[in-house]
């Protein structure tokens, strides 16, 4: 037997060996086509629920890769184009000032070359998530005005039982106990929210800060980075939550989305709004704020009126964060890339937003959905946008309803006598509206919960309705129209893969082992053969 003959013997086996295994292991073993992964980068404010999305959506195949880094830094990452999209409470900034009077930088300019448009993601509060124990007792009911509060963080009020808070809180024995504010130490667009409503509705304390800590410029406009280089600060949402929470931290105080506060179980201050009330950021009281909102013509938006809302469950700050995405395909972007973007914002301002409230925050609105449907069209690669009837967005369908939401009770008023029995270390309530602690709109908050899952592991929060996809939508179309959100699919049985693998490698053995062990001994057999 030759050498050569042998050689074409195992070539022709090894054909049979391929049919073998393609009849053997099924296709659907196999991995299937992905679609282009995509990077963001950006707010941390809307980092939980763009996280939870993500998770979502990587269950039907698609890779969306997120890094909270903060607004500013989202907005840097997008003009230098190291990401696909960027994420951010604000737009991009003409040439502005730090407290030294020096030009840093014109974002506008530095963007140009990668022309963009914004769409909004999510809506959602700005919180002020604090700490403060009173005889060993989470203290849950805080009431601030806004002047209150834009004296806490402006350093004018020191100590918990300061006349001004104490007026806010007349039924509570405030501690002695001094003040901590905590703000962000990186470039962040709650901290531009927080500053642009003191800016608006505090401009005097504002304005002396502001020059008290050597920014001379009056009026003072909002800021990314906060003023004062002394302050106490941390690092990301995270970080001033997760000091605020620390158990040594007794007396500290925050601004951070809600959702933040609500993962780790802690109140959040009920604000004083136009109408009088003391009211928590939840869902309902958001969206009830966001109807004073008005739209630029670049589809930003215009907080003036949120500020002012007139009814009384309005959560005064309120706002929603931005998606900066790319029109045209300047690197790092192509069409393949515009595809599976398109494909995750359908999902998020649809099928997504039925799960806003129980991360901690707020559906879009409809107009904000057609809004983010018309940016949507104008990317590179999109998929087709569904009507707008076909999204099933909760505040289109019809399962988030304002008019439904509750008023804040009487004693959330200001000036109104607090509820017989009363004491001053009241637990979470459960009226949703009113004052007190954590609360989703359909009931009291739940600790760490899904939000916190959804963040560190990656998993999808428990569905409210079946994940049933639209029998008329596309494949493409599948994430936006499914009725109810995403469920994930069922774990597939390891053992019949396995059982492919084990049929697959017995017949390798059977096709292989006698010839080879054949051709050995023949070897051996010969005349002449070597014998060691």
């Amino acid at each position: 037997m030759t050498r050569r003959f042998v050689s074409r013997r195992l070539l022709a086996r090894l054909g049979v060996v391929g049919l073998v295994v393609v009849a053997v292991v099924p296709l659907g073993a196999l991995p299937a086509h992905a679609d282009a992964s995509i990077t963001g980068a950006g707010s941390t404010w809307s980092q939980i629920a763009i996280s939870q999305w993500a998770a979502d959506v990587a269950r039907q195949g698609l890779s969306v890769n997120y890094q909270g880094v903060g607004s500013t830094s989202g907005r840097v990452f997008y003009y230098q184009d190291q990401t696909d999209f960027g994420v951010s409470e604000i737009p991009f900034t003409p040439a502005y000032r730090d407290a030294s009077g020096s030009v840093i930088t014109d974002e506008v300019k530095l963007a140009a070359h990668r022309p963009y448009a914004y769409l909004p993601i999510v809506a959602g509060g700005t919180s002020f998530m604090y700490h403060l124990d009173i005889n060993g007792q989470r203290f849950t009911n805080l009431h601030l005005s806004p002047d209150s509060l834009a004296k806490i963080f402006t350093r004018v009020v020191t100590n918990w039982n300061d006349p001004v808070i104490r007026a806010d809180n007349p039924s509570v024995n405030l501690p002695s106990l001094p003040i901590r504010p905590i703000v962000r130490s990186d470039g962040s667009g709650t901290t531009a929210q927080f500053t642009a409503f003191m800016a608006n509705q505090t401009p005097s304390i504002w304005n002396a800060f502001c020059s008290r800590v050597g920014v001379n410029i009056n009026p003072c406009p909002s800021v990314s980075l906060w003023p004062d280089i002394n302050a106490p600060s941390q690092q990301f949402s995270d970080g001033v939550a997760d000091y605020v929470a620390a158990p040594y931290n007794n007396g500290a105080i925050t601004y951070v989305e809600y959702a933040y506060a609500l993962q780790r179980n802690f109140p959040v201050a009920s604000m004083l709004n136009k109408a009088g009330y003391y009211t928590q950021p939840t869902a309902a009281n958001v969206a009830i704020a966001l109807q004073g909102n008005r739209l630029n013509a670049d589809g930003t938006q215009d907080l003036r009126g949120v500020y002012t809302f007139p009814d009384k469950r309005t959560y005064p700050v309120s706002s929603y964060s931005y998606m900066i995405v790319p029109t045209t395909t300047a690197s790092p972007f192509n069409t393949d890339k515009g595809k599976t973007l398109s494909k995750f914002i359908l999902y998020f301002v649809c099928v997504g937003q039925q799960k806003a409230a129980q991360l901690g925050y707020s559906p879009l609105p409809k107009n904000l959905v057609e809004l983010a449907f018309s940016a949507v069209n104008r990317i590179p690669g999109h998929v087709p946008t569904p009507p707008i009837s076909q999204c099933n967005n909760p505040t289109i369908t019809g399962n988030f309803i304002l008019q439904n939401a509750p008023p804040p009770p009487p004693d959330a008023q200001k000036g109104a006598a607090p509820p017989p029995g009363a004491t001053s270390n009241a637990t979470l309530p459960t009226s949703a509206g009113g004052s007190g602690g954590p609360q989703s709109a359909t009931g009291p908050a739940t600790g760490k919960a899904s939000a916190k899952n959804a963040k560190q592991n990656g998993r999808a929060t428990a569905a409210t309705a079946p994940g049933q996809a639209d029998p008329s939508a596309s494949g493409d179309q599948a994430l936006i129209v499914a009725r109810g959100p995403i469920a994930a699919p069922k774990p597939q049985d390891p053992l019949p893969l396995l059982l492919y693998v084990v049929a697959a490698a017995v017949a390798v053995l059977a096709i292989f082992a006698p010839p080879a062990l054949k051709f050995t001994l023949d070897r051996r057999r010969a005349p002449g053969a070597s014998r060691k």
